[in-house]
């Protein structure tokens, strides 16, 4: 079942943006649509709450602009964001165990409210702040989400763009070790995926391709020395010959619905 965030309210703060020079005033126009974390990762006992910005003008009403967000692609091409992107906030990443009605369930699967603090404007801009109440955590369908922007002007004229995002959620590299295996080293471990039904906290992850690196000391960069796959219970091994010493870690690079990790370094 498709799950829709309906971000209804909005708190808004300052931004100058310079404006185009052929955007008739009446008309409404999105400059930006901001998302922040840009790459959220959601864990066993942790959930994130987004933060989305929309710079536009020409907007009528307290409700000129409508913010949705929802799993899938976008429907058409995404605005083209000419601001650097932000580091995530502290408050952005809460931990914590996000309540839910019974395994497998998000909390909920209808709208979400959000508090308005004010609006500002700037050289006619406005930056309209979307602070949803609800967060995201692994019950909610990872992979690409959409957020719709609509604007709303005086005379009726509407404007909609899109922005997406990828949720992920967190994986593990587990009981990774790199030993001396006769004229080569032994590296071994576990990788393990994050349980989206709530059922336990991860799963084996099975059938997953893992890079093997090393390096000689500090000062050098990573090399891809071998790769691995993992087996039915998440484990793998590989023996890399010609390298006896230096230093070893194991990466998953992770995929469009799960995230990265790195294992510690292993020193020989």
């Amino acid at each position: 079942m498709i799950r829709c965030l309906l971000l209804a309210s909005f708190a808004a703060a300052a931004l100058s943006v310079p404006a185009p020079a052929s955007a008739a005033e009446d008309e409404p126009v999105i400059r930006e649509i901001d998302v922040r974390p840009a790459a959220p990762v959601v864990g066993a006992e942790d959930s994130v709450r987004l933060v989305i910005d929309v710079v536009a003008r020409g907007v009528s009403g307290r409700h000129g602009v409508v913010v949705e967000v929802e799993p899938g692609a976008p429907p058409g091409p995404v605005l083209d964001s000419r601001r650097p992107v932000r580091p995530p906030a502290a408050d952005e990443r809460e931990e914590g165990r996000f309540p839910q009605e019974g395994p497998g369930e998000p909390k909920s699967s209808g709208s979400i409210a959000a508090t308005m603090a004010s609006r500002l404007v700037t050289d006619g801009w406005q930056t309209w702040r979307f602070l949803p109440d609800k967060r995201l955590n692994r019950f909610y369908p990872a992979g690409t989400w959409t957020v719709t922007v609509t604007a709303r002007g005086e005379g009726g004229a509407e404007r909609t763009e899109y922005a997406s995002f990828q949720l992920r959620r967190e994986t593990r590299l587990a009981a990774v070790k790199a030993e001396r295996d006769g004229a080569g080293v032994r590296v071994s471990g576990r990788l393990k995926r994050l349980d989206p039904r709530g059922y336990a906290g991860f799963l084996p992850f099975r059938e997953q391709r893992v890079e093997i690196l090393w390096r000689r000391d500090a000062s050098d960069g990573w090399e891809r020395a071998a790769e691995a796959v993992t087996d039915g219970q998440g484990a793998f091994s590989r023996t890399v010959p010609g390298r006896e010493g230096g230093e070893w870690r194991v990466r998953y690079p992770g995929n469009g619905q799960q995230a990265e990790d790195d294992s510690k370094i292993h020193q020989l």
